[in-house]
């Protein structure tokens, strides 16, 4: 029990360390990219700290990991260093013994951070998601960005190609009004200035020298372009204030597993209604045909003409080429179309849910990677920490941001892109622990100076960078 208290011990201070540090850069990122955006807003502090508070809760979700990393890395590498490992070993005591209350205290942690994941990281992300909206109001113009499509405005896009630093004149300009009917109005514009109107409730863009594009709501066969000298254009529902308004739309990002679940079933829905839908049109006269001939024997039962979902998505292939009228190619194409969608928004919210569990069990793949590293480094420094826990990160988000992208176009399933880095360095982690079970490494094994003759390289690269 001592030695189980002394190994505990001594993971502590660097996981608070290593936690601070990681959290730290993931703070001055965030701050870089929205403190000008929020500063020229005129808020409150306390409107800044709540917007710190509530994106502090992704960071930790991500820190938690890395910190399990560098932590078994610096403590086990300090006791390997010491000679510590060694005495323990000459006790009889086997290395996977003083490994067991760290796994244990790691399992722990991702049954904690599987709840923090599920429950308190959504709720975080939909309220900033609702703070930075109604920060959007306010002075809106602060959010236009050259070179970035501004979303921000209620019903309006707006793109610009360059702002003049000195009089803020924007240049380059294209209004996308979205909230039209039909097809939405596009203006596009040299250069304008900006001012506010009806007591800060408005947004008036003074435009110079451009046109109006539009398509007649009555007679969408009918398209006009009006060019203009001088025109305003107004975003109405913005306001000086700081107003929030409850948002009862959530993203996959904002909700628990049971919300997602709920969409997921929900879109399984909506796929056998299209496929249902699809058949109807394409066969009208199959009921009839079923009515007529009841019971014989060339005919088969009703309940197998159910269209399955597999079948459903080679619906396409199947008619291409036996059907040449053009109003079933349509809903054929349609038909397709809405398959895929209603597919990609089922792997969207999967990709989610196993988001929430995978990035949690990283805590033990982690601990079984940092504790066999640890005693083979020798070292328990920060630096050493850094170095090895740099390219496991590397691994790991890559395998990770990968695989979500991969599985949101329909390649490979939400399973495997969520679970393939945790497979991966899992198994790195496990052939690690178990050759130091064997006892068959230690300080100047082959793996080790692979790695070390890596960062060696590395560092004389750098130096000579420097020097020259």
């Amino acid at each position: 029990m001592i030695l189980v208290r002394y190994v505990l011990k001594e993971h502590v201070a660097p996981f608070l360390m290593a936690l601070f540090v990681i959290t730290f850069l993931f703070v001055i990122d965030f701050l870089v990219n929205i403190l000008d955006s929020v500063l020229s807003k005129g808020l409150p502090m306390g409107t800044v700290l709540e917007i710190f508070a509530l994106n502090l809760a992704w960071m930790l979700s991500l820190s938690i990991p890395m910190a399990v990393l560098v932590a078994c890395l610096m403590a086990f590498g300090r006791l390997s260093g010491d000679q510590e490992i060694t005495a323990i070993k000459a006790a009889g005591i086997p290395p996977f013994t003083i490994m067991r209350p760290v796994l244990l205290v790691a399992v722990l942690g991702t049954e904690l951070l599987i709840l923090f994941n599920n429950w308190i990281l959504p709720e975080a992300n939909h309220r900033s998601v609702e703070l930075m909206s109604a920060v959007s109001r306010k002075k809106p113009h602060a959010f236009i960005d050259a070179g970035h499509l501004v979303t921000q405005f209620p019903g309006v896009q707006l793109w610009v190609n360059r702002i003049d630093p000195t009089s803020g004149t924007l240049y380059g300009i294209e209004i996308f009004e979205t909230d039209t009917k039909g097809a939405p109005r596009i203006v596009f514009a040299d250069s304008a200035t900006m001012d506010y109107v009806d007591h800060g409730a408005t947004l008036m863009l003074r435009l110079r020298s451009g046109e109006n594009h539009m398509v007649d709501e009555k007679d969408p066969g009918n398209y006009f372009r009006i060019r203009f000298s001088s025109q305003d254009f107004a975003v109405r529902n913005v306001n000086d204030r700081l107003e929030r308004k409850d948002r009862n739309h959530r993203s996959d990002r904002e909700m628990p597993v049971e919300m997602m679940m709920d969409v997921i079933d929900e879109a399984a829905k909506n796929e056998k209604q299209i496929v249902k839908e699809s058949y109807e049109s394409l066969f009208p006269d199959l009921d009839d045909l079923l009515k007529l001939l009841p019971g014989d024997s060339i005919v088969p039962s009703s309940n197998q003409f159910e269209l399955k979902v597999d079948t459903a998505r080679r619906v396409r292939s199947m008619f291409e080429v036996s059907m040449r009228e053009k109003s079933r190619t349509r809903i054929v194409e349609r038909t397709h179309d809405r398959l895929e969608s209603e597919e990609k928004r089922q792997s969207q919210y999967w990709v989610e849910v196993h988001k929430k569990f995978s990035t949690s069990f990283a805590c033990i793949i982690f601990v079984l990677i940092g504790a066999p590293l640890g005693i083979m480094a020798r070292k328990g420094g920060i630096g050493t920490g850094v170095i090895y826990s740099m390219a496991f990160f590397v691994i790991y988000w890559v395998c990770l941001i990968g695989g979500e992208n991969l599985a949101d176009r329909l390649i490979i399933t939400p399973e495997l892109a969520m679970w393939f880095s945790n497979i991966l360095m899992g198994s790195i982690g496990i052939f690690l622990t178990y050759r130091m079970t064997r006892d068959r490494y230690s300080g100047d094994s082959r793996l080790l100076r692979m790695i070390h003759r890596v960062h060696l390289f590395f560092v004389k690269k750098k130096v000579n960078k420097d020097s020259v």
